[in-house]
């Protein structure tokens, strides 16, 4: 893994002696591509697109902001690249050539076209035969990154966390790109069957029952936090996984940092109380990121939005929220590693006496699962 991740890196790889203050907030210090051409050029297997966006907000705007917050919140530690996890022994860098492909320049005030620019420039990834994973926004961005995703693979099977359903058929105020809205756009397009999706985190008090019975109608699958509560990270983990794998072409996670509890993520525009704990969750993406083809992925995560979050006043060093979806995305990155590389598991340092059981990428055995039908 050093040998693969020096060839990109460079010395930079697991030498690099910088303060986590010093140089442009890159995500990671990732280099930075800055044109489609130097893109074509890097052929990276991974590429950061940020996309700093909230025309689609109906309550707190702010999340424009988050991508510049997580990758401030990435930086620290400060480089090496060499992301050894010292509980699971993985390291997504010394396997993915990884990249920051920078942001996305949005239309202020016009969401068509920003929405159009999104699209766009997650289709020149994909066509390199890279990993797009999108940092957000508002969540209305993830129809535009469904839309590229849905020029190359005919049938996408798709994941959803979040506090809120967002298949409103118009939207939360009669716009229909709004974030509440991205699902039922994304279904419109016909690349996402519903017993391909499954939505996790769903609490509170919208939407109501006519949008849920629409769901059910549409077979979609859904876990509330009562749900997570009584039937565990584990079984939840396997199914949804199952869900979005049969018979598709290619998986989509979309992550609201809304899905958490305002405890360990303040900083969103629609917090809600009773959400994931940043240990569920992050349970959660390692089980998960063993359960995909690499060469078949893509991900956003969304709604951060810095001005909230109650440790962070200026994003110079990001904040709890923007720590923890930066953190997710990198645990998310290392399973897809070993997946890559062909292995089950990473090769973390143990003490002599160790008593763990070292299932971090597999699924709790004692828990029965239900199995998943097969469908026409």
């Amino acid at each position: 893994m050093i040998k693969m991740g020096m060839e990109f890196y460079g010395e930079d790889y697991n030498g690099a002696d910088v303060a986590p203050f010093v140089g442009i907030n890159t995500f990671l210090h990732l280099p930075w591509i800055r044109t489609h051409k130097e893109l074509v050029q890097v052929k990276p297997d991974v590429a950061i697109i940020g996309e700093p966006f909230d025309f689609g907000t109906t309550i707190r705007p702010g999340a424009r902001y988050g991508p510049r917050a997580i990758r401030a919140a990435s930086t620290i530690p400060s480089p090496p690249y060499e992301r050894f996890n010292i509980e699971t022994g993985a390291d997504p860098f010394g396997t993915f050539k990884t990249v920051d492909y920078g942001d996305v320049q949005v239309s202020p005030g016009d969401v068509i076209e920003s929405h159009k620019r999104m699209t766009q420039k997650v289709k020149e990834v994909l066509d390199e035969e890279g990993i797009p994973v999108m940092l957000g926004g508002d969540h209305s961005i993830t129809f535009a990154n469904v839309r590229a995703f849905a020029k190359k693979y005919k049938n996408i099977g798709m994941i959803h966390f979040d506090t809120h359903a967002d298949c409103a058929p118009q939207g939360l105020t009669g716009y229909k790109y709004d974030h509440g809205a991205h699902i039922r756009r994304i279904m419109e397009m016909g690349c996402l069957k519903g017993k391909n999706y499954t939505l996790v985190g769903p609490r509170g008090y919208w939407p109501g029952r006519d949008l849920y019975k629409w769901m059910s109608d549409q077979d979609f699958q859904w876990f509330t936090m009562l749900d997570v509560e009584e039937l565990g990270i584990d079984m939840i983990a396997k199914e949804i996984a199952d869900r979005a794998n049969d018979g598709t072409d290619a998986v989509y996670l979309s992550w609201d940092i809304d899905s958490f509890d305002p405890s360990y993520a303040p900083g969103t525009g629609e917090p809600e109380p009773n959400g994931l704990t940043s240990r569920e969750g992050m349970r959660m993406v390692r089980l998960l990121s063993k359960s995909f083809d690499p060469d078949r992925f893509a991900m956003d995560l969304v709604e951060v939005a810095p001005a909230y979050d109650v440790s962070d006043s200026s994003s110079y060093n990001g904040g709890i929220t923007s720590g923890l979806g930066q953190r997710l995305i990198i645990e998310l990155l290392a399973g897809l590693s070993l997946t890559k590389r062909g292995l089950e598991n990473g090769d973390p340092v143990r003490p002599h006496e160790y008593r763990g059981t070292g299932n971090t990428y597999h699924f709790n055995k004692d828990i029965p699962r239900p199995k998943i039908p097969k469908r026409d």
